[in-house]
């Protein structure tokens, strides 16, 4: 038998029908980002991953619900909402924005083990592989997103005048903020390829658009120039939806206003992105 004819017998036989190569090649984008993104899920399962997850929210809601209590006497809060229900819908924008910018340093990690290499010997959409690392960690989101809702409502009091429909509506539009976010870092990941710089810009770019906004206090009582840059901060914007989200106030235009804006991010770094992993 000549090679020709053993390669042929090769990829026709039916003991090789279940190549994971073939299974791959005829696989479309969806099927191939479903399974990369239950196996970058599968970490996260893990009980000492979970406690650990489910702890951060808990920490911040001891840390800015506990401490700062006293900001809801603050000149120019509202007065027809108790503070912890105005600070639960920021807590959980920044929830969400902390575990998006985790999907650049799993990129990264990724490339560090060779995971990308080996994906890239097998013929799937490489798009995949970034879309799956975006839905995991939103997926990780949402749990917290869950967590801060229920520990919230357990341990300060979280009764906002939305309801259950208006709790549900913030964390699915936190999941979108932050899933939106994501592509930003997983973008300077594809680019960086450098975890350390990688994790010095996210501080960088975190702490002022979390901390310089308005969800610890309105930016009426700020500084004016950090009045400026807290008005002028997109996280204020959705810290604005979601709390109108939990007040039953939301309004069309509002809703519309943060789904653009949040499709419009993903427009602009998610071909970034794809660009950059081509060449990895």
């Amino acid at each position: 038998m000549t090679v020709i004819e053993a390669e042929a017998g090769r990829r026709t036989g039916p003991a090789d029908r279940g190549h994971p190569s073939e299974q791959w090649g005829t696989s479309g984008l969806i099927s191939q980002t479903a399974a990369l993104t239950g196996r970058s899920i599968r970490p996260y399962l893990q009980t000492g991953v979970l406690v650990v997850t489910f702890v951060e929210p808990l920490v911040m809601l001891l840390m800015f619900a506990g401490v700062l209590k006293v900001l809801g006497d603050a000149p120019g809060m509202p007065t027809d909402m108790a503070y912890i229900d105005n600070l639960a819908p920021a807590i959980m924008i920044i929830t969400a924005v902390a575990a998006g910018a985790q999907a650049g340093n799993g990129l990264i990690n990724d490339l560090r083990n060779d995971v990308i290499t080996r994906f890239h010997t097998l013929p799937i959409n490489r798009f995949s592989v970034l879309l799956a690392r975006s839905f995991a960690d939103g997926t990780r989101a949402l749990y917290q997103l869950i967590a801060v809702a229920v520990l919230a409502a357990l341990f300060f009091g979280f009764a906002p005048p939305g309801g259950i429909a208006g709790v549900v509506g913030s964390i699915l539009m936190s999941l979108l903020v932050g899933w939106s976010m994501s592509w930003i870092f997983i973008a300077m990941a594809a680019v960086l390829r450098n975890g350390d710089v990688l994790r010095m810009i996210t501080t960088l770019m975190t702490f002022p658009l979390l901390f310089a906004s308005n969800a610890f206090v309105p930016p009426e009582s700020m500084p004016t120039w950090l009045r400026v840059i807290a008005q002028a901060n997109p996280i204020s914007y959705a810290n604005d939806a979601t709390r109108s989200m939990v007040a039953g106030t939301i309004t069309l235009t509002e809703l519309l206003a943060t789904l653009v804006a949040c499709l419009a991010l993903v427009c602009v770094c998610a071909p970034i992105a794809k660009r950059s992993f081509r060449v990895m």
